[in-house]
C-alpha cells in the first residue's frame, strides 16, 4: 500500500476513528492524541492491513491498545506527581432554561458513569451504543468471542443503571 493509498484509506475512516476515539477519551485534547497515535501505529503496521476484512475494526483495535497504553502511563505518572482533575462544565448558551439545566446534568452524570466502567466493559458499550457497530465487529476489536461481548454488554448495562440510579437519575 502506498503512502496515497493509506492516506485515503485513513480519511475513509477518519470519522468514525475519532468519535470512538472522543468516546474512549474524556476531554477532546486526548482524542486527539489517541487519533494521532492509532494513525501512526496504523502506518506502521500497514503491512499488515488487510482492507478486505473489516479495516476499521483493525483501525478499532489499535485505538484501544493505545488507549490502554495512555491510560497506564497516566495511572502511573499520577502515583509520581497525583495531579487534581479540573470539572469542565459545559454552558448552554447563556439562556439556560430550568431543561437545558437538567439535561446537562444527566448527560454528565452518565458520561461520569460510563468513564467509571472498567475497560472491559467500557469499551464494548462505546462501540455499541455510540458507534452502532454490530457484535460481530466489537468482538473483533476486543479480540473477544461474540458471546462475551454480550454478556459484558449486559453487566455494563446493570453497572451504568446502578451507578445513576445512585446519582438519583434511573
Amino acid at each position: 500500500m502506498t503512502v496515497a493509498e493509506f492516506e485515503q484509506f485513513l480519511e475513509t475512516h477518519e470519522q468514525d476513528v475519532f468519535t470512538f476515539c472522543k468516546h474512549l477519551a474524556a476531554s477532546h485534547h486526548t482524542a486527539c492524541d489517541l487519533y494521532q497515535e492509532t494513525a501512526l501505529a496504523a502506518f506502521a503496521m500497514v503491512k499488515r492491513l488487510d482492507t478486505s476484512h473489516n479495516p476499521k475494526a483493525f483501525l478499532f483495535a489499535i485505538a484501544v491498545g493505545k488507549w490502554k497504553n495512555m491510560r497506564r502511563k497516566a495511572a502511573r505518572r499520577q502515583t509520581i506527581a497525583p495531579e487534581i482533575p479540573l470539572e469542565q462544565w459545559q454552558s448552554t448558551g447563556g439562556n439556560s432554561t430550568e431543561q437545558a439545566a437538567l439535561d446537562n446534568l444527566q448527560q454528565e452524570a452518565i458520561h461520569r458513569a460510563v468513564n467509571s466502567l472498567d475497560d472491559k466493559f467500557r469499551i464494548p458499550l462505546i462501540l455499541h451504543y455510540f458507534g452502532n457497530h454490530p457484535l460481530e465487529a466489537i468482538a473483533q476489536v476486543c479480540d473477544i468471542p461474540a458471546g462475551t461481548v454480550k454478556s459484558r454488554l449486559h453487566k455494563a448495562r446493570a453497572l451504568l443503571a446502578k451507578i445513576l440510579q445512585k446519582e438519583g437519575f434511573a
